[in-house]
């Protein structure tokens, strides 16, 4: 009955809560948006600032849900922090909706049987190709984040096209050993990594993604030293980074933060890692959104939002 309760946990875990801060007002609303794609109908939410406040041409950042999770929902895991970022930066944040909830980010074991031949690459780029109709997009300046299947399927996106997407943030993933040897991204691209050293979820020394201690492997994953070791070759990087220590402002939260900065990468490529001692399967700054005993804490120290957005606007 346990592992009954807590596989259903781990199936709305992300963004089916409620957020317990005060929701930010805003004049704008997400809306839904669908195309056929596939012959399946395809969903995904939009969030667009005024007109008066919107760049052009305007950014794009596509924020993609965990497993179980639904892009509606997405927003309220960081208690709509990417929305509050928009309407201040004038980008446009998109939270598309995978099929059966679930993205197909290259492992085979993490598959259910409705996603085993969707092209959730080629649906994310239609979504582009689809919102470039309507608003005046920059090429240069689309970007990717999620966390677990939205951080590996985010990391996909960066694989299979890098001639699109500028630059992904990863949070509590990797990549699969599985996919490892199809990841050929045509160029450079910048690279944030932001991961929990006692995730219990998906294991920061790599191995197999479980949802719970003895349950099915969803993939083996590579540990979180030669995730990076792959993006420092793959954007010719020097070897070792520039490390910094951030104070320890909260100290009930159980997690210190430290920043590695990779050096001289080839031109578009960039690598940063942020070490999350002692964080969880977690989004830093949002919500516990389940017990620590059962996802590990949620580090207080930095706003995981805020330090994507600066990462990703910083690129040139």
């Amino acid at each position: 009955m346990k592992y009954i309760l807590f596989t259903l946990w781990a199936v709305l875990l992300w963004g089916s809560c409620k957020s317990i801060q005060r929701p930010y007002e805003s004049e704008n609303k997400i809306l839904q948006e669908s195309f056929t794609y596939q012959d399946r109908d395809r969903t995904y939410w939009v969030y667009i600032p005024a007109k008066n406040k919107l760049q052009s041409p305007a950014p794009l950042l596509f924020h993609l849900h965990g497993g179980g999770g639904t892009g509606k929902s997405t927003p309220n895991l960081t208690y709509n922090q990417f929305n509050k970022i928009a309407d201040r930066e004038g980008i446009i944040v998109v939270y598309p909706d995978a099929i059966e909830r679930n993205w197909n980010d290259g492992r085979s074991q993490n598959i259910k049987p409705k996603n085993k031949d969707v092209d959730d690459v080629g649906f994310i780029v239609e979504i582009i190709n689809t919102l470039k109709q309507k608003h005046s997009i920059d090429d240069s300046k689309i970007f990717t984040t999620g966390m677990s299947n939205g951080g590996f399927m985010s990391t996909r996106l960066l694989c299979d096209r890098a001639d699109v997407f500028r630059g992904g943030a990863i949070l509590t993933a990797s990549i699969s050993e599985e996919y490892l040897p199809l990841c050929n991204p045509e160029m450079p691209v910048a690279v944030l990594v932001m991961n929990g050293t006692a995730d219990p979820i998906v294991p920061y020394k790599g191995g197999n993604v479980r949802l719970y201690k003895n349950g099915k492997s969803r993939g083996k994953v590579l540990s979180n030293d030669d995730f990076l070791q792959f993006w420092q070759s793959k954007n010719n990087c020097d070897a070792s980074p520039s490390n910094i220590d951030l104070p320890n402002k909260d100290k009930k939260d159980g997690t210190t933060v430290q920043i590695s900065t990779y050096s001289n990468c080839k031109s578009r490529g960039a690598l940063q890692f942020y070490k999350i001692d002692g964080g969880g399967h977690t989004w830093p700054g949002s919500r516990q959104y389940l017990n620590k005993r059962i996802i590990g804490n949620t580090s207080r120290e930095i706003n995981a939002c805020d330090e994507i957005w600066t990462f990703f606007s910083n690129l040139r």
